[in-house]
C-alpha cells in the first residue's frame, strides 16, 4: 500500500511537518520518502492535503455488549471509532455478566483481526463490581487484560484499592480509578454552583472528587506502582495531581473533551444530553483543565463515551440517564477547544503518545520499520454542522448536536488496510 503526499503530525517525530509518501507492507511502514514509485499492483491512495499521525487510541468507551447490545453493540462502538479516527478503543468491564474472567477478556479479543478499530478489554478490579474481593488480576493480566477498572461513577474503597495496587505491582499492571464518592452526591444532577441553584436542581459538589482523589494519592505513596486517575472535572483536581507528580508519583490523568469544550452553564437549557459524570463544571474549571494539559499534568484526552438510548434519556432531565456519546467528536471537539492553547501535534499527542504512556506501551513514531495504525484527518476542513445524519451508533445522545466543529476524520490505516471514512 502506498500512501502519497502525508502531512506527518508525530509530535517528536523525526519526520514530524514533513510531507513524505509512505509505504506499508504487512502492516509495517517499510519506505518514507517524497516521490517514490507505485509498484505494480500496489494500491495508492492520494491523501494530499490530509495529515497522517500515529493512530488514535481511546480508553474508557462503554460497550453494551453483552447485556445491552441495543445501547451498543461491538458493530456500532467500531464504526463511532472509525469516524473518531481510532485504531483501538480499551472498554470498560461493566456489562452484564461483568467482564472479570479469563473468557470474557478471551471473547472479546477474538473479535479483532481486520477490523479498523481494535477493541481492547478493560476488567473488573473488584468482583462483580461490589468493591470488595480482588479479581482474579493475575490470570485476568495474562490472558491480556488492558488494565483494571471497576469504571466511573464507582466509590473504590481504600482497603480494595490497596491491595489492588500492592497485586499489580507483581507484573506491573495498571489500575484506573475515577475519583467520585456518591455518598457525598446525595441525589446530585449537574455541578453544584450558581447554575445548579438557579435551574434548582441538586449539585455535585467539587468535594466529592477531591476527597477520593485525595486518598488515592496518599494510597499510591504508600503502595508505590503505577495508578491512572480517569475523567479529571475540577480545578482543583488538576491541581492534587499536579502535586502529585512533583512528589514523584507514577500518577496519570485523563480529561474528557466534553470537559475541555463545555461548562455547567450547558444545562441551562435541562438538555440531558450534556447530563454526565463527572459533571461539567466551571468556566474557571475548564480553563484549568486545558492548562493541566498543557503544562503535562494531564496525559491524554478521552472520549467518555457512554450510549444511552431514547428511553433512557429523552425523559425529565432529573430522570435521564447521565452519559453522552463522543467516539465521534473528542478529536474534533479539541480541535475547538484549543485553538491557540496547544498546537495541532501537542493535540494530537494528547491522542497518540499520551494513551500509550498510561498503557506502559513505548511511544511508536512514524519511521521506517515501525508497526502502527494510523489516522488519517484533515484539521483545516470548514467548521461543519454535526447532525443526527452524522451518528453512526445506536444511539442519538450527543451534545454535540447543532454544534459546528472544525477538522474532519479521513479514516485509519490499521490491520493491514485502508479503512476510509464513508
Amino acid at each position: 500500500m502506498l500512501l502519497r503526499s502525508c502531512q506527518i503530525t508525530d509530535l517528536d517525530g523525526p519526520y514530524d511537518g514533513q510531507t513524505l509518501d509512505l509505504r506499508i507492507e504487512n502492516g509495517t511502514i517499510t519506505e518514507m520518502a517524497a516521490g517514490l514509485e507505485a509498484r505494480a499492483g500496489e494500491p495508492v491512495h492520494d491523501l494530499a492535503g490530509a495529515h497522517v499521525s500515529p493512530g488514535f487510541i481511546d480508553l474508557g468507551a462503554y460497550l453494551g455488549d453483552p447485556g445491552h447490545e441495543e445501547r451498543e453493540d461491538i458493530a456500532s462502538l467500531r464504526a463511532a471509532a472509525l469516524a473518531g479516527g481510532y485504531v483501538a478503543v480499551g472498554v470498560l468491564p461493566n456489562t452484564e455478566p461483568v467482564r472479570q474472567s479469563v473468557a470474557d477478556v478471551a471473547y472479546l479479543l477474538r473479535q479483532n483481526g481486520t477490523a479498523a478499530t481494535d477493541l481492547l478489554p478493560m476488567a473488573a478490579l473488584s468482583k462483580d463490581l461490589a468493591g470488595k474481593d480482588l479479581t482474579e488480576m493475575l490470570d485476568l493480566d495474562r490472558a491480556g487484560a488492558l488494565l483494571f477498572t471497576d469504571g466511573p461513577y464507582r466509590y473504590t474503597s481504600t482497603s480494595l484499592l490497596k491491595r489492588g495496587l500492592e497485586y499489580a505491582r507483581i507484573r506491573q499492571c495498571t489500575i484506573m480509578v475515577s475519583p467520585y464518592d456518591e455518598r457525598l452526591v446525595s441525589e446530585g444532577q449537574m455541578h453544584e454552583g450558581e447554575v445548579s441553584t438557579r435551574l434548582g436542581l441538586p449539585g455535585i459538589p467539587v468535594l466529592s472528587e477531591i476527597l477520593p482523589l485525595k486518598v488515592v494519592v496518599e494510597l499510591l505513596a504508600y503502595t508505590g506502582g503505577k495508578l491512572i486517575v480517569h475523567l479529571l472535572s475540577s480545578a482543583e483536581g488538576v491541581a492534587e495531581v499536579r502535586r502529585a507528580k512533583a512528589l514523584g508519583l507514577n500518577l496519570r490523568a485523563t480529561v474528557s473533551a466534553h470537559h475541555l469544550q463545555f461548562t455547567d452553564g450547558a444545562l441551562a437549557g435541562f438538555d440531558p444530553n450534556f447530563k454526565m459524570l463527572p459533571p461539567l463544571r466551571t468556566e474557571s474549571d475548564r480553563q484549568a483543565l486545558i492548562e493541566g494539559l498543557a503544562d503535562g499534568t494531564i496525559d491524554c484526552i478521552v472520549s467518555n463515551h457512554v450510549a444511552r438510548h431514547g428511553e433512557e434519556k429523552e425523559l425529565e432531565f432529573p430522570y435521564a440517564d447521565f452519559g453522552a456519546l463522543g467516539l465521534q467528536t473528542a478529536f474534533r471537539q479539541s480541535l475547538l477547544a484549543l485553538e491557540g492553547r496547544l498546537s495541532l501535534a501537542e493535540i494530537v499527542a494528547k491522542f497518540t503518545a499520551g494513551p500509550r504512556l498510561l498503557l506502559n506501551d513505548p511511544t511508536l513514531h512514524l519511521r521506517s520499520g515501525a508497526q502502527i495504525g494510523l489516522t488519517v484527518f484533515t484539521p483545516t476542513a470548514p467548521a461543519e454542522e454535526f447532525t443526527l445524519a452524522d451518528l453512526v451508533g445506536k444511539t442519538t445522545n450527543s451534545p454535540l448536536l447543532g454544534q459546528h466543529l472544525p477538522g474532519r476524520i479521513e479514516g485509519v490505516v490499521h490491520n493491514g488496510a485502508f479503512h476510509p471514512v464513508t
